[in-house]
């Protein structure tokens, strides 16, 4: 299954101003096509994990243009099955990163660890809760209950 440039939006949380910018710096934004399905679940899956480092971390999107095709490699590389119990090991100076179960700690100056499986998690539910929202949107309006028209904005 592939998403669209606003589905992926949504479900990572990005406005469209930051999107747009993103898609300037980090190469893997640049290849959307419009409003057609374009994104793998890894390509969503990397772009939160990019969106956690720039939000909780504090770090610049265009510090991680670099680091960024290595991320979502690495998260296009199988399935979230396969990925939820590992941990990204991102050394943001060398620019590499490594998906390992149980982390030992290189020997660097830096070293971000990123765990996958809760942020998977949080994907999923807000995945399905969109597809419940396009479901809400799709119904009359005398059927829907007020209190279920749309979820609210993050």
């Amino acid at each position: 299954m592939f998403y669209t440039p606003g589905q992926l939006r949504d479900t990572v949380g990005l406005s469209k101003e930051a999107f747009r910018h993103w898609k300037r710096v980090v190469p893997a934004f640049a290849n959307g096509r419009g409003h057609a399905p374009s994104f793998s679940p890894g390509d969503v899956l990397a772009s939160a994990v990019l969106r956690r480092l720039t939000d909780t971390m504090g770090v610049r999107i265009g510090y991680l243009s670099g680091i960024a095709p290595a991320i979502f490699q690495l998260c296009n590389s199988s399935g979230w099955e396969g990925l939820r119990g590992k941990r990204l090991l991102i050394d943001l100076q060398q620019e590499s990163c490594v998906a390992v179960n149980n982390p030992q700690l290189p020997d660097a100056d830096l070293i971000v660890v990123c765990a996958l499986g809760p942020l998977i998690q949080s994907l999923q539910s807000d995945l399905v809760n969109g597809q419940a929202d396009a479901a809400l949107r799709t119904t009359p309006h005398s059927q829907r209950s007020a209190g279920l028209l749309k979820r609210g904005a993050r």
